[in-house]
């Protein structure tokens, strides 16, 4: 769901938000996004949901999120399943970094989200929120911001 194109001090970005829990989905979207803006850079805003299927497809997952120009990930969403080490959002950022592709960015505090995002924003971005937890509302706050730096500054100071 293309949630709108926004025009802010740092240029003109794009944001879309697209349910996907699964490497398979999120490939589909990247390619999508890839075919949609050929030109333009490609950040993703992830959270992986639950523990047992960032385990069993954890080198799928790497091999699917260092397709994009820059990810942000968010903690896995429990969905009320216990942790297991090393099927964490931490682990895949560090996964991710040692490919050498891109460097990672880990938001460990999703209520730092808006203002991480405000920092690294550039003119052109297509900015794409995926997961099957609440990443759907925060979605919908950086709309609500309009995706302006000054106004996701203040959100992630709330």
């Amino acid at each position: 769901e293309q949630l709108g194109s926004f025009a802010t001090s740092k240029g003109e970005v794009c944001l879309v938000d697209d349910y996907g829990h699964h490497p398979t989905e999120v490939k589909a979207t990247i390619a999508a996004a890839r075919a949609n803006w050929p030109d333009r850079r490609l950040m993703m805003v992830y959270q992986p949901h639950r523990f047992t299927r960032t385990r069993d497809l954890y080198e799928d997952f790497v091999d699917v999120l260092s397709s994009v120009d820059a990810l942000l990930l968010l903690d896995v969403y429990a969905a009320s399943e216990q942790p297991i080490e090393g099927a964490d959002s931490k682990s895949l950022c560090r996964s991710i970094r040692q490919r050498g592709q891109i460097e990672p960015v880990y938001v460990g505090d999703k209520g730092a989200l808006p203002s991480i995002l405000a920092n690294m924003l550039q003119d052109g971005d297509i900015v794409m929120t995926q997961g099957a937890g609440n990443i759907g509302q925060i979605a919908k706050q950086l709309a609500r911001c309009e995706m302006e730096p000054s106004e996701l500054q203040k959100e992630g100071n709330r």
